[in-house]
């Protein structure tokens, strides 16, 4: 079969592969306290895309949390590597976040915005041509 993905990445171990058939709807890095403490460093750098181009192999493990806005954010790992590997949020459902850091090719990732700049650490640097919030700036379900 030589099926062309437009993406595709894995967790640390391989038991969890996935695959991506189109371009992400937007791009992201976030600073707030959450992904900070789910991705070691200053942010998380997220493609956000339509679910049903989104192809998951093995099975994940996972951890809610609320947002300051009171959705609830659901992220994805390896239950045995422990890999962050997406998120999705209660209030725009048919969007996967996708952590860049697992794709296999992440040439083309670029965000299109950085979010709760306010609480990024002052040693993590950005680019400052990326248009930055200080906090969530308003999201329009999908």
């Amino acid at each position: 079969m030589s099926e062309k993905y437009f993406a595709t990445g894995q967790c640390l171990c391989g038991d969890i592969k996935y695959t991506i058939t189109t371009p992400p709807v937007r791009m992201g890095q976030c600073h707030c306290d959450d992904c900070r403490k789910t991705s070691g460093t200053g942010h998380a750098s997220n493609a956000f895309f339509n679910k049903d181009d989104v192809h998951i192999e093995g099975d994940t493990s996972s951890y809610d949390s609320i947002t300051d806005t009171g959705s609830t954010i659901t992220r994805y790992f390896c239950p045995k590597c422990g890999s962050r590997l997406f998120g999705t949020s209660n209030i725009v459902d048919n969007i996967i976040s996708v952590t860049a850091g697992t794709l296999d090719d992440s040439s083309w990732f670029k965000p299109d915005a950085i979010v709760y700049n306010k609480r990024k650490p002052v040693w993590d640097y950005m680019d400052e041509t990326i248009p930055a919030f200080e906090e969530m700036p308003p999201i329009s379900p999908r």
